[in-house]
C-alpha cells in the first residue's frame, strides 16, 4: 500500500484533536439570517432571542366551567352552610365580559373565558346548586382559585426562546399564541453530497455486475434532512481524478460544506484526499477511531470538505462525530445532549490507541443494561439498525469489563459529549 504525501494519512490523530481542527476552520463559513413565517419555521435555529411582546394569557381566565365570584363572599361557604349568590349574567369563551360583579353576585363562566371585573375566583359547577336566578356555592374558595392568571404562562418582556434554540412543534405553538408571525433564524447551509466509487450504483441491477448499491447517499440525505440544509446531490462519481476534481470544484463554487464518501483510504485508486490537496488543503487525514479511521477533512476556497470512508458504518460514525456537530456549531446551537447511563451486559475488548465505537442495544431488567450488537465490521449497516446507540471506548483503554457503567450515545440524538465538549457545544 502506497502512502500519500503531506498530511494525507501520514499519522493518526485523536478524535478530540480532529474536532479542534474542524472547529478552528468553521469560522470561514458565514451563516446569514432570514425571517421565516412561523408556520414554516420547524427545525430552524433561532438567530436572535425571541422576547414576548404580550402576556400569555393576556387576561385572567377561568380554568373550569362554573361561576365567577368574589372570594370574600364565600369565606364561610360549606356544604351545610352554602353561600347564596344572584346570577347576573354569563361570560362565554371568546367574548369580552361587559358585566361588573358586585358583592353577593355571580356570573356563569366557561373554561378559558376572561374573568369579569369584580371577580377574583371561580367555583366549579360541581360545587354549586342552581336555584332559578340564584346559585348556592357549597365550598369556600380563595382568591384566584380556579383562575389562570394573566402572564402565568409567559410574561411580557420575557425571553421565550434563546439564540441557538431549535424550533420544535411546541415552540412554534407557543410563539403562535404570542402573536408571532415570523421569526429570525439562521439561513440553511448549502451542502454538496458526492459518492465516489466505480463499484457503486443506484439500484439492484449493479449487483449483477459485482457492484454495490450506494446506501451512503440515501443514509446521509436523510440524516441531513433533520437540519435546515440545502443539499445538492452530485450523484455517483467514478474513481478518476479528473471526474473527482470536476465534481469537487463545482461543489465548492456553490456550497459551504462538501461531504464525500469513498476513495479516502490509501489505495492506488483512492484519489479523494489527493484531489482536495491539489485544489486546496487537507487539514488532516486519518483519525484514531474504529470504525472510520480513514476520514479526512480539508477545504477548497471557502468551502469545507468532510471526506468520509465508503463503508456505511464508518461513514455514519464520522457523520455523527464530525459533520452533525459542525452543523450544530454553525447554527450556534444550544442543544443539550445527555447520554443514557447503562450497565454492560458483557465484556467489550478494545485496542489501545483507538477510540472504538461499540454498537449496543438497551434493555431493562432490574436496571438499564447495554448489550453488545457487534464489535467489528465497518460495513455492517444492520449493526446500526439493531442497536440503540454506541459506547465510545477511550483510546487508552484495553476494553470494558462486564458490569461497567457506560454512557450510551443514542442514534437519535447528537453525540456531543463524545468529543469532550460537555453536554453541549
Amino acid at each position: 500500500m502506497r502512502l500519500l504525501s503531506g498530511k494525507i494519512f501520514k499519522s493518526l490523530i485523536r478524535a478530540c484533536e480532529a474536532w479542534k481542527l474542524i472547529e478552528k476552520n468553521l469560522s470561514i463559513i458565514k451563516i446569514s439570517k432570514q425571517n421565516v413565517e412561523i408556520d414554516k419555521a420547524l427545525g430552524y435555529f433561532i438567530a436572535d432571542d425571541v422576547t414576548a411582546e404580550i402576556d400569555l394569557p393576556p387576561f385572567d381566565k377561568s380554568a373550569v366551567d362554573g361561576f365567577a365570584v368574589r372570594s370574600e363572599d364565600l369565606t364561610s361557604a360549606s356544604l351545610y352552610n352554602p353561600a347564596l349568590l344572584r346570577i347576573i349574567g354569563e361570560v362565554k369563551i371568546g367574548s369580552k365580559p361587559e358585566i361588573v360583579l358586585k358583592s353577593g353576585e355571580a356570573a356563569r363562566i366557561d373554561t378559558g373565558a376572561p374573568l369579569p371585573v369584580g371577580a377574583d375566583a371561580v367555583i366549579g359547577i360541581e360545587d354549586c346548586n342552581l336555584l332559578g336566578e340564584y346559585v348556592e356555592a357549597t365550598k369556600r374558595v380563595t382568591p384566584y382559585a380556579n383562575v389562570v392568571r394573566k402572564g402565568e404562562d409567559v410574561k411580557k418582556g420575557e425571553v421565550v426562546l434563546k439564540k441557538g434554540s431549535r424550533l420544535h412543534p411546541w415552540d412554534i405553538a407557543l410563539l403562535k399564541g404570542l402573536g408571532v408571525d415570523a421569526v429570525s433564524v439562521f439561513s440553511p447551509v448549502g451542502v454538496a453530497l458526492i459518492s465516489i466509487g466505480n463499484e457503486l450504483g443506484d439500484d439492484i441491477s449493479i449487483l449483477e455486475k459485482g457492484g454495490i448499491i450506494d446506501t451512503n447517499k440515501t443514509h446521509l440525505l436523510n440524516l441531513l434532512r433533520q437540519y435546515p440544509v440545502n443539499v445538492e446531490d452530485f450523484g455517483i462519481v467514478k474513481d478518476l481524478k479528473e471526474y473527482i476534481e470536476k465534481a469537487l470544484s463545482k461543489a465548492a463554487s456553490r456550497n459551504q460544506l462538501i461531504i464525500t464518501t469513498g476513495g479516502v483510504s490509501v489505495g492506488l485508486r483512492d484519489y479523494t484526499a489527493k484531489v482536495v490537496e491539489s485544489l486546496g488543503e487537507v487539514v488532516f487525514h486519518g483519525v484514531a477511531i474504529r470504525p472510520g479511521m480513514p476520514v479526512a477533512f480539508g477545504k477548497i476556497g471557502e468551502s469545507l470538505v468532510f471526506m468520509l470512508p465508503g463503508n456505511p458504518v464508518a461513514a455514519y460514525i464520522n457523520y455523527k462525530l464530525f459533520v452533525e456537530n459542525a452543523l450544530l456549531f454553525l447554527f450556534k446551537s444550544n442543544i443539550h445532549s445527555f447520554p443514557i447511563t447503562a450497565k454492560l451486559e458483557n465484556k467489550i475488548p478494545s485496542t489501545v490507541g483507538y477510540m472504538e465505537f461499540a454498537r449496543v442495544k438497551l434493555f431493562r431488567e432490574k436496571e438499564v443494561e447495554a448489550r453488545l450488537v457487534r464489535r467489528k465490521g465497518s460495513s455492517i449497516l444492520s449493526s446500526i439498525v439493531h442497536s440503540d446507540g454506541v459506547v465510545a471506548i477511550p483510546e487508552d483503554s484495553e476494553g470494558l469489563k462486564e458490569g461497567t457503567l457506560v454512557k450510551v450515545y443514542l442514534h437519535t440524538r447528537p453525540w456531543i459529549g463524545v468529543l469532550s465538549m460537555g453536554d453541549r457545544l
